[in-house]
């Protein structure tokens, strides 16, 4: 290889130089595309919200995670309604993104956490601690706003993975869904090992019909 180099015109030899230092920075530092931008504004604008806020010398962390945390317990309407705020904004802000970056933004550990987050625990909410009963409200306590929330949820899916990643989205909750009641004196809101899954108990469209995901979102958009 000394060999090749050696025999080469030092001016070709000069541009090899030059041609593999400009894929070297090129691959050090990627080009700034218009999704980076993107999720930059993105970043900025949520803040405090799902990003964490510098305060002086510390990094105060997201209202987000407190948020949840308060619905999962309060499992009520009052206790979940910043948190559905909150996803609400968040949805708000990737839908701006254009199509093309929708994907790379979803990327962004941060938001794929909210959104999956957020989704799953509507679907759990909705559904309750055991198959709802045919004929009752497969909503549960969830109001009109709340399931305008999760529609926007399943649009930003949808935008960033299609129907295809949406399908396999709602597979993997479903496979999550009680499809019994609790034993007497364990915590409603966690799945024992006791209990049966729905999709033990229930056929995919069985389950499709009684939970969230068969809401038509195009009456709450």
């Amino acid at each position: 290889m000394e060999k090749f180099f050696n025999s080469l015109p030092k001016p070709v030899l000069v541009i090899l130089v030059l041609v593999a230092a400009i894929i070297f920075f090129m691959v050090a530092n990627p080009p700034h595309t218009v999704c980076d931008t993107q999720v930059e504004a993105l970043q900025e604008s949520l803040q405090g919200t799902l990003f964490p806020i510098k305060s002086g010398k510390n990094m105060l962390p997201p209202n987000l995670s407190k948020a949840k945390e308060v619905c999962q317990l309060g499992n009520s309407a009052g206790s979940c309604y910043e948190y559905f705020s909150l996803l609400r904004k968040i949805a708000g802000e990737v839908a701006k993104s254009s199509s093309e970056c929708t994907t790379k933004i979803f990327e962004v550990p941060e938001v794929q956490l909210a959104l999956n987050n957020g989704i799953e625990l509507m679907a759990r909410i909705a559904w309750g601690n055991q198959p709802p009963e045919p004929g009752v409200s497969r909503f549960g306590w969830l109001q009109e706003g709340d399931l305008a929330v999760f529609c926007r949820l399943r649009g930003i899916y949808l935008r960033a993975f299609g129907e295809e990643g949406w399908t396999e989205k709602r597979l993997a909750v479903f496979a999550k869904l009680p499809g019994e009641a609790p034993p007497a004196g364990s915590d409603p809101s966690v799945i024992t090992v006791e209990q049966k899954k729905a999709t033990q108990v229930l056929t995919e469209q069985e389950i499709w019909n009684l939970s969230i995901f068969s809401v038509r979102c195009e009456n709450y958009l």
